[in-house]
C-alpha cells in the first residue's frame, strides 16, 4: 500500500498518483490531504486514491501516520508492504518501482530512497514538498549522524520522503501507530536495532521546483528549523531507550 501525504499540490498530485497506480504490486493508495487550500484532494480522488482530508495541517508526521491507519483499513488484513511518497514527484513516481524491487524480492526489509545527482526540485520536507534538496541541511546532518551513533548505519538520505518497509518490518512498526510515524532517524533505527536489512536505493526523481524570494526563503528556513527539533526529539527518545 502507498501513502502520500499532500499538501497544496494539486498541479502534480493527480501525475503521481496515476504512476503510483501503475507500480507493482501497491495495493491501495491513500493520499492525506493535510489542510490544503487547493483542489488537491479533489484532484488526487479523480485520479483513483483515496483521499483522507484533514480540516487543518497537522504536520507530515501525523499526516503519515493517518494515511497509514486508512490504509490498512482499506487493504484488510494480511502480510503488506508500506510504500511512502512525496505529493510532489509527478510522473517520475514510477522510479519508486526500484524501492520496491528489492523488498519483493527478499533481499532487503526497508528500502530508502536515495535522489540521484539527475533528481530535480524540492522545497522542503514537509508534506507535498520535495526532500532533493534538504540532505545538505542541518536537520539531515543531525539524523545521519544519530543514526550512525546509534546504529552504526551511515544514511545518504535520512530525510527522504521515499521509503519501502516489508511486511515483516512494518509489521514491527504497527504497535507504534497511536503516535505518529515518519521517515526519518527515529524508524529507520527502530528497525536497525531490530536487525532489519536495510539498503538505500539511487532514484532519479523530479520534485516541484524549489520556489524562490523572500517569503518561499522564510518558510523553507521555518520548515527545516521544525525538522531539526523533530529529529532532536526523535534521537533523544532513542537514545533514553537503549
Amino acid at each position: 500500500m502507498v501513502v502520500i501525504p499532500a499538501r497544496n499540490e494539486a498541479s502534480r498530485i493527480a501525475l503521481t498518483v496515476l504512476a503510483a497506480r501503475k507500480l507493482p504490486r501497491v495495493g491501495p493508495i491513500v493520499v492525506v490531504d493535510d489542510g490544503s487550500t487547493d483542489s488537491t484532494w479533489r484532484v488526487a480522488e479523480e485520479s483513483g486514491a483515496r483521499v483522507l482530508r484533514l480540516p487543518h495541517p497537522v504536520g507530515r508526521a501525523e499526516a503519515q501516520r493517518r494515511g497509514v491507519v486508512a490504509a490498512r483499513e482499506t487493504a484488510g488484513s494480511g502480510r503488506l508492504c508500506l510504500l511512502f511518497l512525496d505529493a510532489d514527484l509527478g510522473a517520475s513516481a514510477a522510479e519508486a518501482a526500484a524501492l520496491l524491487a528489492p523488498v519483493l524480492a527478499g533481499t532487503a526489509d526497508v528500502a530508502l530512497g536515495v535522489p540521484t545527482g539527475g533528481s530535480t526540485g524540492g522545497s522542503g520536507v514537509g508534506p507535498g514538498g520535495g526532500s532533493a534538496t534538504v540532505a545538505a541541511g542541518a536537520a539531515s546532518r543531525r539524523a545521519r549522524l544519530g543514526i550512525r551513533r546509534a546504529t552504526g548505519f551511515d544514511a545518504s538520505y535520512p530525510l527522504a520522503g521515499e521509503l519501502c518497509l516489508g511486511a515483516a518490518a512494518f509489521g514491527a512498526i504497527a504497535p507504534q501507530l497511536s503516535s505518529p510515524v515518519a521517515t526519518g532517524p527515529g524508524l529507520i533505527i527502530d528497525l536497525l536495532r531490530q536487525d532489519f536489512r536495510v539498503v538505500e536505493v539511487p532514484l532519479a526523481l523530479a520534485h516541484r521546483p524549489s520556489r524562490h524570494g523572500l517569503q518561499a526563503g522564510l518558510r523553507a528556513g521555518l520548515r527545516e528549523l521544525r525538522r531539526y527539533r523533530e529529529v532532536g526529539r526523535e534521537l533523544s527518545a532513542r537514545q533514553n531507550s537503549r
